[in-house]
């Protein structure tokens, strides 16, 4: 915060496309505002861990914790 504070708000990369908006009276938006659809993380985190279409399985506490519990005693 202390470093942002001292940046020139006309000239600097992080407060000048919010401050060209603002003396324009316009709202900035930035063009990584779209807002992706709801899902959309955990579908891309399953698929890059090739889960493919498989549905998540809900866990209750009880159950995670005997199945890392279990884990930990074979090996």
């Amino acid at each position: 915060m202390l470093l942002l504070v001292n940046l020139p708000v006309d000239s600097s990369s992080f407060y000048a496309p919010y401050y060209n908006a603002a003396s324009e009276g316009e709202e900035y938006v930035s063009e990584y505002s779209n807002k992706a659809p709801k899902g959309w993380a955990k579908k891309e985190l399953d698929r890059l861990r090739g889960r493919g279409n498989r549905p998540r399985n809900t866990v209750g506490l009880d159950q995670f914790l005997g199945e890392v519990k279990g884990q930990g005693t074979n090996k």
